[in-house]
């Protein structure tokens, strides 16, 4: 289950023993910046974790459409936009991408908008990495939307690093100038045993097929 906010604030309140003087509203942000930089980093550990996804029917050419509210970006493997088959299957075909004026069948972002290029008849299903909701409330959860029901960024069982990964900021936000490099020691390690254990499957991929693309 995805750790709350609340859970990390009492943890973090037993570590340092007494922090009263710290501002509610400067805790959830540093909770904010670390479920986002965990998400960066958990990102293209396990992408499929994350992953959403929305469909284009392209009739013209070029079509530009809008992108999903929350897009983010189709960098880590298994994202991207690829082509569904007359049957209604989901295929291995991606789209390349091209540019202004081509004509060869692929896409091009410009902005909050996508150009597809080069097709008059294909149905597109985008999957990609959405945006993360922000955290500003101790009720938040450390998920993408920040709901307890949603994709989980921080689990439970890594409230320690949660709790680590606050007090590099909070020794910032103290004076604390003999104190950082320890906490930021703690941090990194307990970030990369988060990291090597993050995946459920082993680290191995498989290699799409990318001659039909051409």
């Amino acid at each position: 289950m995805a750790l709350q906010v609340q859970t990390a604030y009492n943890a973090f309140g037993r570590l340092k023993r007494d922090i009263s003087d710290v501002p509610l509203a400067t805790f959830n942000e540093w909770a904010d910046f670390v479920n986002k930089f965990a998400y960066r980093k958990l990102i293209s550990v396990d992408p499929e974790r994350f992953l959403s996804s929305t469909t284009f029917t392209v009739s013209t050419h070029p079509q530009t459409e809008s992108l999903p509210a929350d897009f983010k970006n189709v960098l880590p493997l298994g994202a991207g936009f690829f082509v569904r088959d007359s049957n209604g299957d989901d295929t291995e075909r991606e789209l390349a991408r091209t540019g202004f004026g081509s004509n060869t069948p692929g896409y091009y972002i410009t902005g909050t908008n996508v150009v597809f290029t080069g097709m008059d008849s294909e149905t597109i299903v985008l999957r990609y990495i959405p945006t993360q909701a922000q955290i500003d409330d101790l009720t938040d959860y450390f998920t993408v939307d920040t709901l307890v029901g949603g994709v989980e960024i921080i689990l439970e069982e890594y409230l320690e690093y949660a709790v680590k990964a606050i007090d590099v900021l909070y020794t910032q936000w103290d004076d604390d100038v003999s104190s950082e490099s320890f906490a930021d020691a703690r941090f990194v390690r307990i970030l990369s045993e988060m990291i090597d254990n993050f995946r459920k499957d082993p680290d191995v991929y498989g290699i799409y097929d990318f001659t039909n693309n051409y």
